[in-house]
């Protein structure tokens, strides 16, 4: 990731001009659509920096969305739900306890900065997506996005070079590892890449399930979504996809979905205590790409447990004497502990945790197969978010992709609850 620097590519420019004119211009539910073409056609690295701040065409166009929402709150109509309470707690601690690790108000810009990019979007989630039929449209329009999309990688692939590479950002020979190449388009890394569009097969799964026509178009969005994910070449959103398909077979057993993770608990512990290492060891095992590094994930985890007096209160400034290798926190949740102690992990997983209990109260009120399998979905996504954060931290386009789909969770479920 390339910052502190102007980076503008004349494209890139033109792009995020005509956007930002769409961001104003369209209607209440469009207005997340520039946002997530921004995601997918121009890499995170170009960015305006202004007396030493630095402002990715990501982040200025949340901005004006974000500016756009507030301007005409009559509009967008936004109600306060739970997890907005404690995505702000977690906002505001973030902030603070960063800028008290670093001792500077550096700090508190830096981070600040990361949750324009995370709260903003995730309000521009909560104003475009208010309905099943915002959340249609678009997931239609990432559907659409894949096909053009899916010859970028296959060229890619092909190549051996990354188009986007004009842009910045990204590299102009596509990695390689263990003989594979490794294609990213212009997102910040391969696996980025594979696990944005996985999180988007769920609601298309949610179509094909609660839909009775135009199956042949979702086929085809799958099949797109399908075939970036494994140019990636990258376990973690391999992973990402397994999770998705057993959320889906799980859904015949939604009954008994309290019992079954009661099950899941205990034979964790159980395994904890019969196991010659921690259960968490079962990561180092994960290999489906054939280039995973299951057992260093396997390791940091081990050693944030053991160092944890060091980083409880406020984070730590560097990992790196956890040993070798793990200046580099491939775990998000690790990561919110470092970023903000242990009280900003919490916050963190407590607000997703907010999420899952307000999709349940939706699923219970609603009578609509096509309502049903959008809300089921909606809760597969946000599973296979939380198990990919423990095999890698999100950075770039990615993090803004997160939470606009998860503010648009809770628009939905909120107001299918209220209204019930």
């Amino acid at each position: 990731m390339v910052s502190g620097q102007t980076i503008v590519h004349p494209i890139g420019f033109a792009v995020l001009i005509v956007l930002i004119i769409f961001t104003l211009k369209v209607k209440r539910q469009y207005i997340g659509i520039p946002l997530l073409f921004l995601m997918m056609a121009i890499p995170s690295a170009q960015r305006v920096v202004i007396a030493s701040l630095d402002f990715s065409f990501v982040k200025i166009l949340v901005l004006v969305a974000v500016a756009r929402i507030y301007s005409n709150k009559k509009e967008f109509n936004l109600r306060v739900e739970k997890p907005d309470i404690i995505l702000r707690h977690w906002a505001l601690w973030s902030i603070f306890s960063y800028g008290v690790l670093i001792g500077g108000f550096s700090g508190v810009v830096t981070r600040a900065g990361f949750m324009i990019d995370a709260v903003g979007a995730y309000y521009v989630g909560r104003a475009c997506i208010q309905t099943t039929e915002d959340m249609r449209k678009v997931t239609m329009f990432i559907g659409l996005m894949a096909i053009p999309m899916v010859w970028f990688f296959l060229v890619e692939r092909g190549a051996g070079r990354n188009i986007f590479s004009i842009f910045g950002g990204v590299p102009d020979i596509t990695l390689i590892r263990k003989g594979r190449l490794r294609c990213q388009g212009p997102f910040s890394h391969p696996i980025m890449a594979g696990v944005f569009w996985a999180a988007f097969l769920p609601w298309l799964g949610a179509l094909w399930m609660g839909t009775e026509t135009k199956k042949y178009k979702i086929a085809v969005f799958i099949g797109c979504v399908v075939i970036i994910i494994g140019n990636t070449a990258s376990s973690t959103p391999v992973m990402a996809v397994l999770f998705s398909l057993l959320g889906f077979v799980m859904f015949r057993v939604r009954d008994k979905l309290s019992f079954i993770k009661k099950s899941m608990i205990g034979l964790l512990v159980g395994l904890h205590l019969v196991m010659e290492k921690p259960v968490w060891h079962l990561i180092s095992r994960v290999d489906l790409s054939g280039g995973s590094t299951g057992w260093h994930r396997y390791h940091l985890i081990n050693e944030a447990i053991n160092h944890i007096d060091g980083w409880w209160l406020f984070g730590t400034l560097s990992t790196v004497h956890w040993g070798a290798g793990l200046g580099d926190v491939t775990n998000q949740y690790i990561l919110e502990g470092v970023r903000g102690g242990l009280l900003g992990m919490i916050l963190f997983i407590v607000f997703f945790l907010r999420v899952f209990t307000l999709l349940g109260r939706a699923i219970k009120v609603t009578s609509s197969k096509a309502e049903l399998w959008l809300y089921w979905a909606s809760g597969v996504m946000l599973f296979a978010h939380m198990m990919n954060f423990l095999a890698v931290s999100y950075f770039g386009q990615v993090v803004s992709a997160l939470f606009l789909m998860v503010g648009g969770v809770v628009s939905v479920a909120g107001n299918k609850v209220r209204a019930s």
